[in-house]
């Protein structure tokens, strides 16, 4: 049994060298709109829209932490709701279908931009 199991990880060790897309996400805008898009009283309704909310506000807070640390600040107003960024970002996902094979967190951007551009600097 002992011999069985180190020829099992003699042949999946290896894999974890294999290279990987330096662009692949882990979360894609399918799988995210199925989170933010669950229905209203089915048994997993609560749990995506909390899936939904923590992703979305994630990745908004990643992109400003990124623009803060560059010296620019968030082009999202600040009296913006969480339920706002999540109807954007539903609305967004539900307009472009095919980039929903995209990532995620590039789609919450796109999503952001396009609700709330950065105002051009003078």
């Amino acid at each position: 049994m002992k011999s069985r199991k180190l020829a099992c990880l003699a042949l999946i060790a290896p894999l974890g060298f294999l290279p990987v897309a330096a662009d692949a996400s882990f979360y894609t805008g399918d799988d995210l709109y199925k989170a933010c898009s669950a229905e209203r009283g089915s048994k997993e309704y609560v749990e995506k829209t909390y899936e939904c909310i923590a992703y979305v506000t994630g990745a908004i807070d990643a992109f400003n932490t990124t623009r803060k640390s560059n010296k620019l600040n968030s082009c999202i107003p600040g009296d913006v709701t969480i339920s706002q960024l999540r109807a954007a970002t539903v609305d967004y996902l539900q307009d472009n279908p095919k980039s929903r094979k995209e990532s995620a967190a590039d789609l919450v951007f796109a999503a952001t931009r396009k609700e709330w551009p950065c105002r051009k600097r003078k």
